[in-house]
């Protein structure tokens, strides 16, 4: 948020409203961004656990799985005795439920960020109603479309 006082936005006589509006905006994108970025953290994780779950099975417990399915043994009993097996469960277990949550606030957060974005339009010319700020408006765009990707043009 200082760019906008270090890019010498006030010399266009900005009223604190819109830098209020202006500020959250950024904030809220950068809500939105980092729980985007924990999602995807935690669903790499997911993949990874997966991953490494498969390979173990295919090349270590593969051939003891064929003969249990001929035994026709409880085949959840075979994989908790497993302790390499049941801690890859465990993670993929909490990968999925950390997923889950990081999905929900994700959501919550575009959504809110949206809303806020699309009213800031809608109000454009009531935040920039001195001559001064609306001739220089599209620079403040700019700058928030290039550093924190927030789109004011459109809708």
């Amino acid at each position: 948020m200082d760019g906008l006082r270090v890019w010498k936005f006030k010399q266009y006589q900005i009223s604190e409203v819109t830098m209020e509006v202006i500020k959250s905006l950024v904030e809220k994108r950068q809500k939105e961004q980092r729980f985007e970025q924990l999602l995807l953290k935690w669903s790499l994780s997911l993949f990874v656990i997966l991953f490494f779950a498969v390979l173990y099975i295919y090349f270590y417990k593969l051939s003891t799985l064929e003969t249990m399915f001929i035994n026709s043994s409880n085949i959840s009993e075979y994989f908790l005795q497993d302790m390499l097996l049941f801690v890859l469960f465990v993670g993929g277990l909490l990968c999925l439920v950390q997923m889950i949550l990081y999905k929900k606030k994700h959501v919550k957060a575009e959504s809110e960020f949206e809303e806020l974005r699309i009213a800031t339009i809608e109000r454009g010319e009531e935040l920039w109603e001195k001559p001064v700020p609306w001739n220089h408006r599209h620079e403040v765009f700019e700058w928030l479309k290039k550093e924190h990707d927030v789109n004011l043009y459109h809708k």
